[in-house]
């Protein structure tokens, strides 16, 4: 064999950030000799093929990174959703393999090669596919500047039935205040992500997110309702890969795709009413728990996630519901509930005119003409949120809001793009000296008013 490959991501992983492959070769002795690495789509189309020649140590270095960002637009939309909703576009699979070419004389044409003998496309490969969130890494906390799936997927028997607890939805948030009339979305990785096609194992282990399940409490804490969302797809298209709630999963593990490998859960009150399961109106806190799969319908005893959260409608303010693209490319949301400001920039240009009109049959004074005339002006509304005071862990996790490229305000029962002006963040990293905390977000609509002539 001639490629050998020694370093390669793993998978899933974060899209913006170091995807490094390193590659040998048997040939590189010979005349024009280069590495050639081509990434496709999941379904076999070649996105791009890049060439590199021997580094001083005789390999090949790729990082496929920058490139597969470009793949990751536009995104999910999936802020008002009402069941288990599969990915369209918050994460992808693709596929990356490493041949060679080199000729026979420094002046002769060059042979590619499938790189493990034959002549033929780059073909030698770590892994059947890669699954890419469009998330970002903090190259301060990677090993071998690698995600750590582990911290937000396992790989379990799902035949196991052993009581194990985790948390691993793609978001922060472990506790949220909420209104009444909010939005809301949690997503999970889901199914197996072994790289391989149709591997026996993939029947037997997988991290299966099959339920949630929503519990209601009241001002005593007492439980007054519980409500139950399945990962199912029951010909709508939502959910998957089961094509109903009594499916095992060795019934339906063959069947998954890069659209049931990641799924996004109805989780906010609005969601609910829209599906015909309003809140009771003495709720004060739910709960969103998600589980594994026991026997045919019914839930297991591994929780992949608990999430919190508490009703708070303010009536003295309307605030801001924002909903960003956090770090694991998928959406986060949090409530600055208090006072919001608005105020419109204009751009006034104009020209002089004279109070004669020197084109006309006769100079005829008309002071209607004015010396001054506007004939363009250019609208900028300007808004400015401000939080409730925050916690330590709120405080880091919104963080995300302001260095996210896409956030949006729900506005009714709409989401607006926006655009976050601040040109500075402080952060809250004395617990000593800045026990009282909030921020102020700064944003403009990505569409603005239209101006006036």
């Amino acid at each position: 064999m001639a490629i050998t490959l020694s370093k390669y991501p793993t998978s899933p992983n974060l899209v913006n950030g170091y995807q490094i492959y390193s590659v040998s070769s048997n040939q590189t002795t010979q005349p024009q000799f280069q590495f050639v690495m081509d990434i496709k789509t999941n379904g076999g189309q070649l996105i791009q093929r890049i060439k590199q020649q021997t580094n001083p140590n005789n390999r090949g270095l790729f990082d496929i990174g920058r490139i597969l960002t470009t793949q990751f637009n536009p995104t999910d939309e999936v802020w008002k959703i009402q069941n288990a909703t599969t990915n369209t576009n918050c994460a992808q699979q693709f596929k990356v393999f490493f041949g060679e070419e080199y000729g026979t004389s420094v002046s002769s044409s060059v042979t590619l090669y499938n790189g493990a003998g034959s002549a033929g496309n780059p073909a030698v490969t770590g892994s059947f596919y890669y699954f890419e969130l469009g998330g970002t890494q903090d190259p301060n906390n990677l090993e071998n500047w690698n995600w750590q799936s582990g911290s937000k997927y396992i790989y379990t028997d799902t035949q196991d039935e052993t009581e194990e607890e985790y948390q691993f939805g793609l978001t922060n948030f472990d506790t949220s205040s909420i209104r009444d009339t909010d939005y809301h979305t949690i997503s999970f990785l889901n199914g197996n992500f072994t790289g391989q096609a149709d591997a026996a194992v993939s029947s037997d282990y997988a991290m299966d997110v099959y339920i949630m399940r929503v519990q209601e409490y009241n001002i005593t804490g007492s439980l007054t309702n519980t409500m139950y969302w399945y990962n199912a797809d029951y010909g709508s298209g939502n959910g998957g890969p089961r094509t109903s709630p009594s499916d095992l999963w060795v019934d339906c593990y063959d069947s998954q795709s890069a659209s049931t490998r990641l799924i996004h859960f109805p989780a906010g009150p609005a969601n609910f009413l829209d599906d015909g399961n309003p809140l009771d109106p003495n709720t004060t806190y739910y709960t969103c728990d998600f589980f594994d799969q026991n026997t045919s319908g019914s839930l297991g005893s591994k929780r992949w996630g608990s999430y919190t959260f508490n009703i708070e409608n303010n009536c003295d303010y309307e605030g801001t519901r924002f909903a960003w693209k956090n770090e694991y490319g998928v959406w986060d949301y949090y409530n600055f509930t208090l006072v919001q400001t608005a105020n419109t920039d204009v751009e006034r240009n104009s020209y002089q005119q004279s109070y004669f009109d020197f084109g006309g049959s006769t100079a005829t004074y008309d002071k209607q003409r004015r010396g001054e005339s506007q004939y363009y002006n250019k609208l900028t509304e300007k808004y400015t949120a401000e939080s409730n005071w925050l916690n330590q862990s709120d405080a880091d996790n919104l963080r995300e809001l302001f260095y996210s490229a896409n956030v949006y305000v729900q506005s009714g029962s709409e989401f607006l793009p926006i655009v976050i002006t601040n040109t500075n963040v402080v952060q809250k990293k004395n617990i000593v000296g800045q026990k009282l905390f909030k921020y102020t977000a700064e944003y403009q609509y990505a569409n603005n008013l239209i101006g006036r002539r």
